[in-house]
């Protein structure tokens, strides 16, 4: 795994510091986590991100939407997941896959499951 994090699509470029802007949050923001995954995609409506990071040995997720007026400020919420959620919600539903079913970030995730949950995580 990159300890940098892995982060696709409009931030693969701007990696940590885009990602900071968007959501207008600052480096406390961030204390003590270490972003695994990060993908921003957008078209010319409306963006969606997802971000996978984990804090004092346990996975957090952080999902947003915008349109086209609005960015992602105040979306910035950090929500405990667990593997066997996101692999659920990558296979019932659209995570990681927009609704034409191309791989958005959804192979990039399943490989870096596969690596936590070797690691230990659940």
């Amino acid at each position: 795994m990159d300890k940098k994090g892995l982060f696709l699509n409009d931030w693969h470029e701007g990696g940590l510091a885009e990602l900071k802007q968007a959501f207008g949050i600052a480096d406390h923001d961030l204390h003590g986590a270490e972003v695994l995954l990060a993908s921003y995609a957008r078209d010319a409506y409306c963006g969606e991100a997802f971000v996978l990071m984990r804090r004092a040995g346990a996975l957090f997720e952080v999902n947003a939407s915008h349109d086209s007026v609005d960015g992602f400020e105040g979306q910035w919420e950090p929500e405990d997941t667990f593997i066997a959620a996101l692999r659920y919600r990558m296979e019932r539903g659209r995570l990681g896959s927009p609704e034409g079913g191309i791989n958005e970030f959804a192979d990039e995730l399943r490989f870096l499951l596969a690596e936590l949950e070797a690691a230990g995580y659940r």
